[in-house]
């Protein structure tokens, strides 16, 4: 069977209002208004370290970095599946895939801790062909480590296997393995890496832009 991977968060599921919640509540507590969803959206596919960037413009090597990251983290495993959803046309893309024949599977940066609660809540878990989480090797996209795994697992050839992901770390995995690449542009884009600049076979603007390009491939 064909099969097709995906990032997470910003790809297959609107992880942003458990995130945003989680960073807004750990700036409550130390004493700092709340700051918009719309300023803090595009960073929630860039993990802890680029939420506490935006929401107390601190990098690794601050001294209170790592306290916070560890506060950060508490809570979101708390909250990490209360307002996550699928993003619109995602059920339907995955239904036709399946219908047509391919396995699908999901490469993340999120660990596990995160990425098994929300799938399960979905009722994504046990479809998908394989899951691979960040801390599967600690070695993030857009190291191929994680990648690898995934396409070992299903037995399956990169140049054969499109990835689907809305950060250039996709773009960058997706290039450094040779596989087909398509971009979520419904998901965190970042304004300072532009997808124009992305090296990308597609632009997909929604899920269902997606199918036509993956069943025409030459695979």
């Amino acid at each position: 069977m064909p099969l097709i991977l995906f990032d997470l968060d910003g790809t297959l599921v609107d992880s942003a209002p458990d995130l945003c919640a989680s960073l807004n509540r750990l700036r409550v507590l130390e004493h700092l208004d709340p700051l918009p969803f719309d300023t803090l959206r595009e960073f929630a596919g860039s993990g802890a370290r680029g939420l506490l960037k935006i929401g107390f413009n601190i990098t690794p090597e601050h001294e209170r970095f790592n306290e916070l990251k560890e506060r950060f983290l508490s809570d979101y495993q708390e909250h990490c599946a209360e307002k996550v959803h699928c993003f619109d046309g995602v059920p339907e893309l995955l239904d036709a895939l399946e219908n047509h024949g391919w396995q699908w599977g999901v490469v993340t940066n999120k660990f596990q801790c995160f990425t098994d609660p929300i799938l399960k809540k979905l009722n994504l878990f046990d479809r998908a062909s394989v899951i691979v989480s960040g801390d599967a090797t600690g070695k993030l996209k857009p190291k191929p480590d994680n990648m690898l795994i995934a396409l070992e697992h299903c037995q399956a050839d990169p140049k054969q296997t499109p990835y689907v992901g809305d950060d250039i770390r996709d773009c960058k995995v997706a290039r450094l393995l040779g596989m087909p690449f398509a971009a979520a542009a419904w998901g965190y884009l970042r304004q300072d890496f532009p997808i124009s600049g992305w090296d990308t076979d597609i632009v997909a603007r929604h899920p269902k832009e997606l199918l036509p390009w993956i069943l025409k491939l030459d695979l």
